[in-house]
């Protein structure tokens, strides 16, 4: 972990992701306080988070499991004035319990994965109001018949799936969908991967030889090499959805 954390714990982004995208989801949310109250699951770093309190004027609860995301968007709100309207939490995702309808908004930004799509889909939907909406973004297949290689590189996360199959989950979780919108390439690169190959180019010299440290730079490198074979075939898309009111 200290090795993984020197590598993709000190990137701009912990995934795929930008600004632009962030206030393009946010713009999808219509009829909603004035300064509504959100829950930033996985937070990470807290590029989006710092994002959201400020087109927002609300306030944001950041939630993450590693103690060094928490601290970094505790400086990144800080640095940018908005920390007075920040609260964070040290938690395990799956093991948030917040009083039922909490937030008017939960945001989620390439970390649904890790309770799954659809079961965090579920969990998610009880801390938010009703008329209240859900924002996640999720690794997507693009075209049928991905290569094999690819294939295993993905079986990790054995939820990725079409478009229209994560509209499905959305549909039987309940909520209604607002829109939903794929990510350009640069949502990988800019914050991401080219930040990376930095960071790799930095280690590989002081790690040479240490087979802990080696072993994460080469999963970092097959890593950006998937992307550069094969972006045509996945990507992230955001997805939009509010809860119902009649629900």
């Amino acid at each position: 972990m200290e090795y993984f954390m020197q590598i993709y714990g000190t990137l701009p982004r912990a995934g795929p992701g930008s600004n632009e995208l962030t206030r393009r989801a946010y713009q999808l949310l219509t009829d909603i306080p004035e300064s509504p109250r959100i829950l930033d699951v996985g937070c990470g770093p807290g590029m989006q988070t710092v994002e959201l309190l400020k087109i927002s004027n609300g306030s944001v609860v950041a939630l993450d499991l590693l103690p060094q995301m928490i601290e970094r968007v505790q400086a990144e709100a800080e640095r940018a004035g908005v920390s007075d309207r920040l609260v964070t939490i040290e938690q395990d995702m799956s093991k948030m319990d917040f009083p039922p309808g909490s937030f008017d908004v939960i945001w989620s930004e390439g970390a649904i994965y890790l309770m799954g799509f659809e079961a965090g889909l579920k969990k998610l939907k009880q801390f938010v109001k009703p008329g209240g909406y859900v924002a996640v973004s999720e690794v997507v297949w693009l075209k049928p018949n991905p290569p094999s290689e690819l294939v295993q590189f993905w079986q990790e996360y054995p939820e990725i799936d079409t478009v229209e199959a994560k509209l499905g989950v959305i549909e039987r979780s309940g909520y209604e969908l607002i829109d939903h919108f794929l990510f350009p390439p640069s949502a990988w690169m800019e914050h991401y991967y080219d930040p990376m190959e930095k960071r790799i180019a930095e280690k590989a010299l002081e790690w040479r030889g240490n087979s802990e440290g080696e072993a994460v730079l080469k999963e970092a490198k097959h890593e950006i090499s998937m992307f550069q074979q094969y972006s045509d075939y996945y990507s992230y898309a955001f997805f939009v959805m509010r809860n119902p009111v009649s629900a």
